[in-house]
This record gives C-alpha cells, sequence and structure tokens, in this order.
C-alpha cells in the first residue's frame, strides 16, 4: 500500500470507528496552505508545539482531532508518517486501535452519537476478538474476518453470552456481517476496543508452568485503580521467573498483548526489550531479555504446550518486543 494510499484509508477507517458527532478529524498535508478556519487553527497549534518557524504550512502531515475548535486545548494530533511506517511493519491492528482509542475517549465528552446504520449498532458493543491458531485452525477459519500475526489469528467473535462463569461466543464469517458494509479494519479494531474495556489487561508475577493469581490485583497500565503489580527491573531473580500477562477474566487473556498501550507500557516497567511467549490461548509469559536465555524460553513454551489440548493452543513460536523498533518480533 503507497502512502497516499494508506493516508486515505486510515481517515475514513477513523471516521467509521468515531462515536462522537462533533469530533471533527482531519489530515493536513505538509507544504499546503488551507482556507478554512479549523484547519489554519490546527496549523498555528502544530507548530507552535513543534517550534517550528512555518506559520501557515505544516513540515509534515498531520493527523489531527478537534472536539472544540475554540480552544487549541481540545485538539489533539498524530504525526501520519510514523504510523505508516508501524502498518507496513504490522498491519492496520499496530495502527487503528491506538488511535480510535485517544479518539474515541476525548470524544465521549461531546456526547454526540453514532452515526453508524441500526444493524451495525445493534452488534457493535458485542464484537470482541480471540486469539486462535492459525496453524491449527486455518480450515475453521473458512470465510472469518482476522488479523494475522505469523500464526496467530486475532478473530472477530460475536459475544452470545457473559456472566461472571459463562462466556458464549460466535465466530462471524463475512455472510453474516457484508450487510453492515463496514472495512475489516473497522470491525476488528472495535472488537478489540471492546475487549479492552470488558477484559482490561492484567500482569501478575508467576513461575514457568504455574497459575497463580490475586484477584484484587494485576494493575499495570497508567490511570487504572486497584493493586498494582510491583516490578523490579534490577531484581535479576524477578526477571528469570516472569510474569503472567492476561486479563480480568482470564479468558481468551493472551490478547493482552495486543492492546493499545501495553507493549509500550511493558517496556517502560522492565526498562528494556523483553520476550513474550504463549503459554495457552488464556495468557502470555514475559521476562526482559536481559534476565532469560531465549533458548531456555523457547524450550519452556515447547514443554509446556505439548501438554495442551488443541482448543487451548495458541503457538510455539516465541516473540521479542524490541523498544527501538517499536515492534512485536518472531525470534
Amino acid at each position: 500500500m503507497t502512502y497516499e494510499y494508506f493516508k486515505t484509508q486510515l481517515y475514513y477507517s477513523l471516521l467509521e470507528l468515531k462515536t462522537a458527532d462533533r469530533t471533527e478529524l482531519g489530515i493536513l498535508e505538509k507544504g499546503v496552505e488551507y482556507e478554512d478556519d479549523t484547519a489554519r487553527r490546527v496549523i498555528c497549534a502544530v507548530n507552535c508545539a513543534e517550534h517550528t518557524a512555518r506559520h501557515r504550512t505544516l513540515p509534515e502531515d498531520i493527523l489531527y482531532a478537534v472536539w472544540d475548535d475554540r480552544r487549541y486545548g481540545n485538539m489533539f494530533y498524530w504525526r501520519v508518517e510514523p504510523y505508516y511506517e508501524r502498518f507496513l511493519a504490522e498491519g492496520w491492528q499496530a495502527v487503528l486501535p491506538e488511535l480510535a482509542a485517544a479518539v474515541n475517549r476525548e470524544g465521549e465528552r461531546s456526547g454526540g452519537l453514532p452515526a453508524e446504520n441500526d444493524t451495525y449498532l445493534q452488534h457493535r458493543a458485542n464484537l470482541i476478538l480471540r486469539p486462535i491458531s492459525y496453524t491449527l485452525r486455518m480450515e475453521d477459519l473458512g470465510d472469518s474476518i482476522f488479523w494475522r500475526l505469523g500464526d496467530i489469528a486475532l478473530t472477530l467473535y460475536l459475544l452470545v453470552y457473559d456472566d461472571p462463569d459463562n462466556l458464549l461466543s460466535l465466530k462471524l464469517g463475512r455472510n453474516f456481517t457484508e450487510r453492515w458494509k463496514k472495512r475489516d479494519s473497522v470491525l476488528l479494531t472495535g472488537a478489540l476496543l471492546n475487549c479492552v474495556s470488558r477484559m482490561p489487561p492484567r500482569l501478575y508475577p508467576g513461575q514457568d508452568l504455574l497459575s497463580f493469581y490475586d484477584d484484587q490485583g494485576g494493575v499495570f497500565m497508567e490511570g487504572e485503580n486497584g493493586v498494582h503489580t510491583v516490578i523490579c527491573p534490577q531484581d535479576h531473580r524477578q526477571g528469570v521467573i516472569g510474569y503472567r500477562l492476561t486479563t480480568t477474566r482470564r479468558i481468551n487473556g493472551a490478547i493482552a498483548i495486543f492492546y493499545p498501550g501495553v507493549k509500550e507500557r511493558l517496556a517502560k516497567l522492565l526498562q528494556g526489550d523483553y520476550y513474550v511467549g504463549f503459554t495457552s490461548v488464556n495468557e502470555a509469559v514475559i521476562h526482559p531479555v536481559r534476565d532469560k536465555r531465549l533458548t531456555d524460553m523457547k524450550a519452556a513454551i515447547f514443554h509446556n504446550n505439548a501438554v495442551l489440548d488443541r482448543a487451548n493452543f495458541l503457538t510455539d513460536k516465541v516473540y521479542r518486543y524490541v523498544g527501538v523498533r517499536g515492534e512485536l518480533m518472531e525470534v
């Protein structure tokens, strides 16, 4: 996909994901002079914030969201080109969830109504993603809608029944969703954001092959209330033991590593790169690179997964979050 086509798709996808009518989105191109007042205000605010010498044009393409165009304080902006580079490396799942979450989190203040048609609106809140093994369940996917990351498929499901003890979901095919006339990236992004809301991420200290959690703890993302997991990056023993990443529901909890901001937050807390291994569809184990040998990590994941049933197996592969690239890469 070319950069210009990416900009177009990014803009229209975010328009479909936007949940507030009074939120204005736009992309301003570098070097272009605009006549409308909003664009001029955005350009002025960006150039002031970036301390550039320009006044009427931008030095790079900017995506912006304005919730109250009378004040700069209600305007947010993002550089487009870095998101294009992330898209080329990891796909839409590395771009849309983060931007949609930021736009809608601020846009909720305006109290606007969704613009989607009634059919999609009826089901939108109950769309979720489930991580499944693409390698093992390729034939089962059929006409399913999913993001593929190596041999992991983050697959679109409809939540049919949900109570504290049970969760029943139905895998959706295109024969069900085609009448909605929504892009796959829009459906998948909305479903991922639903997962974040329904099942926030949790991080617990843990030992290989053990599964013990404190129901009151595990908080590690900024802005969340609860008992925060204490991480000591200088404690080599803690790094060797590692951490278990899941969600509050602990069902399909491996998806937590793909939530917006989770990979970056872990890198900040652990003060460096880390390995990610999936012991089932329900959780991932995290080890700082400086504290865990890759061969030991791979062996532990392989032996753990050897006894898993087909339904819970996700992947034998080990990944590394590379901070300088902002990517989760197979190693």
